[in-house]
């Protein structure tokens, strides 16, 4: 998908006409607009970076979590076991 955008113009104010050729031009200024990308190639690297370094710290917390889930049954079964055993 591509968006258009006039450069000269800020982008609250901006709105599309075409011309008479189908050409996209700024309602504002009259020039005409620019293809951009909604992703492009710098945003897409710094989501790459960004997992790589969240990424640890979430299997980290995801083990901290299963590994505390997993002492509280322990130590639930050992104490029904002792109160069993009385």
């Amino acid at each position: 998908m591509k968006r258009y955008y006039c450069p000269f113009c800020p982008t609250q104010y901006q709105f599309q006409k075409t011309r008479s050729d189908g050409v996209l031009i700024c309602g504002q200024c009259g020039d005409p607009l620019i293809k951009k990308n909604y992703i492009n190639t710098k945003q897409i690297v710094g989501l790459i970076l960004s997992l790589a370094f969240l990424f640890p710290l979430m299997i980290t917390i995801i083990s901290l979590v299963k590994e505390s889930s997993y002492q509280k049954t322990l130590i639930n079964s050992i104490s029904l076991q002792l109160i069993a055993n009385k």
